[in-house]
């Protein structure tokens, strides 16, 4: 990412993490006051950690998924320190039928280990089976970014409407070559 392009993606994350309801809003607390995030009891400073999740594209190569992964982590490093402590789940889209869901470290991803091993997969996959499987399995992250390559396709618009709303495409953020794309675009 040039350094634009990473201005423009901290600029987009954190207005997806400052919407009603997220991490970063601004609420009145019970004696009228504004506190950051929502409490949660038996937790030091009252805020539950981050939680998001990256989603790599098997079609992309493994230089291009190790930027990607270096480029994300630390653009959202220098954003806020919400980032600081923040847990990272890392979804491999191989295919439509082989989705696959691990927990990794931030650092982990930015220095590129968790990627050894990568092998390309150039195949058409659908767009919508991806979203269904992250409404179904990553709903309790704040940020889903995905990272993606050329060779998706969607052919039910119904499902992936349906796979969107209510709140995957509020928090929904897509990386192409061509730039960002926000989730409200694939409605």
């Amino acid at each position: 990412m040039t350094p634009v392009e990473k201005l423009r993606f901290k600029n987009v994350a954190l207005r997806v993490l400052h919407a009603p309801g997220g991490p970063l809003c601004m609420q009145k607390g019970a004696a009228g006051t504004l506190r950051k995030g929502i409490d949660a009891p038996g937790q030091a400073g009252g805020a539950r950690p981050l939680e998001m999740t990256l989603v790599f594209d098997g079609a992309l190569t493994e230089e291009e998924v190790r930027a990607a992964g270096a480029d994300v982590i630390s653009a959202l490093k220098g954003a806020d320190e919400i980032f600081r402590n923040v847990r990272c789940n890392a979804v491999w889209w191989r295919s439509d039928e082989e989705i696959i869901h691990e927990v990794v470290a931030a650092p982990m991803i930015q220095m590129g280990r968790c990627f050894d091993g990568w092998r390309e997969r150039q195949e058409k996959k659908r767009l919508e089976l991806l979203f269904a499987d992250l409404k179904k399995f990553e709903a309790r992250s704040r940020l889903l970014i995905v990272a993606a390559g050329r060779g998706y396709v969607t052919e039910d618009k119904e499902l992936q409407r349906a796979s969107l709303n209510p709140f995957l495409y509020r928090r929904l953020l897509f990386l192409e070559k061509d730039g960002i794309k926000e989730g409200r675009s694939f409605l």
